[in-house]
C-alpha cells in the first residue's frame, strides 16, 4: 500500500511541477513578445552579425542561468562571439532590462531555455533576487570576457 501511495505521491508531483513551468513558460513568452523578440526575432534566430540566436545557444543551454541573468539585469556589449559566430553590433548587443521584476526575468528566462529548440532548466525569481544583490553595485553593461569568469556548470 506504501509504494502504491509514493507512486501517485510522485506522479502528482511531477504533474503539478509540469504545470508550474508551463505557466512560467506562459508567462515568459508574454515578457518575450513584449522586450525580446524585435532583436532575437520570434523564431529565436536573432539577426546574423547583430543580434545573436537564442535558439540553439550555448549560453542558453548551461546548466546555469548565472549569465544569461546578468544579461538581463545590466545588458551586455560587444563584441561577442556565440556558437562561434560574431556579433559586433555598433550598439549594445543586449541593452540592460533591469527594471523587469524577478519574476518576470525568471519567467522569460524560463521560456528562451525550454523553447527555441533549447532543453535547459527554469529559472526562479530567487535565483534572479540574489544575483540581482550580488551585483546591485554594478552599472556598466557586461563584456563575455566578464562573463566567461562566471561559472555555469
Amino acid at each position: 500500500m506504501f509504494s502504491s501511495f509514493r507512486f501517485i505521491f510522485t506522479a502528482a508531483c511531477a504533474v503539478a511541477l509540469h504545470q508550474v513551468h508551463a505557466q512560467d513558460s506562459t508567462a515568459g513568452q508574454t515578457v518575450y513578445m513584449q522586450v525580446c523578440f524585435a532583436c532575437h526575432q520570434p523564431t529565436g534566430l536573432g539577426l546574423p552579425n547583430m543580434f545573436p540566436p537564442l535558439a540553439g545557444s550555448d549560453w542558453v543551454a548551461a546548466a546555469k542561468p548565472d549569465r544569461l541573468i546578468r544579461i538581463v539585469l545590466h545588458g551586455i556589449t560587444g563584441p561577442i562571439q556565440l556558437n562561434g559566430q560574431p556579433f559586433n553590433s555598433p550598439a549594445p548587443i543586449m541593452p540592460t532590462q533591469g527594471t523587469l521584476s524577478d519574476e518576470q526575468i525568471a519567467n522569460v528566462l524560463t521560456y528562451v531555455r525550454t523553447n527555441f529548440g533549447n532543453k535547459a532548466g527554469a529559472v526562479t525569481a530567487a535565483e534572479v533576487k540574489a544575483i540581482r544583490e550580488a551585483e546591485k553595485a554594478r552599472t556598466a553593461m557586461w563584456t563575455q570576457a566578464e562573463l566567461e569568469k562566471i561559472p555555469v556548470n
